[in-house]
């Protein structure tokens, strides 16, 4: 035996050589995904529930006062059972100046834990956002958000 083994084998049986600990996961939120410089915004958070009214998640509205653009995203709360898929949404509409005098953007998907983000330039106009959660064995789904315009920027 070598004299780094020997030394490394009392240390450890003296408890004081110790490995590596793993790297914890990070742990994503609404502004980890949508990017640097979102902040959730004043009511910016909607329960996704169900027809029971059993909460299935939370669509987020996120707002970036530097370049002006929302961000919505979907995350679950419920069915993350060894991280199962299941098929969610997120919609963000803004109100334009301009015709159609709205616009709409929406990402859709089968996801583990949230949805991409779905981003439009709002600066200054009003916008509506919805996430949408189907439950794993696809016979319900859950809507939130806020059908009503707001946030706008005024």
């Amino acid at each position: 035996m070598s004299a780094k083994t020997i030394v490394a084998a009392s240390l450890l049986a003296a408890g004081t050589l110790t490995t590596a600990a793993p790297a914890q996961a990070a742990v994503e939120t609404p502004q980890s995904v949508c990017g640097n410089g979102f902040r959730v915004v004043k009511d910016g958070v909607r329960a996704i529930k169900d027809r029971q009214g059993a909460e299935l998640g939370k669509v987020f509205l996120l707002y970036n006062r530097r370049n002006g653009y929302n961000c919505a995203v979907t995350f679950r709360t419920l069915f993350d059972v060894d991280h199962a898929k299941v098929l969610m949404g997120a919609t963000l509409t803004v109100q334009t100046t301009t015709p159609p005098l709205t616009s709409s953007k929406t990402t859709s998907g089968v996801y583990s834990r949230h949805t991409k983000p779905v981003k439009l330039f709002a600066r200054g106009l009003c916008v509506k956002y919805s996430g949408t959660i189907q439950s794993p064995a696809s016979r319900w789904e859950g809507k939130g958000g806020r059908d009503k315009w707001g946030n706008c920027g005024r």
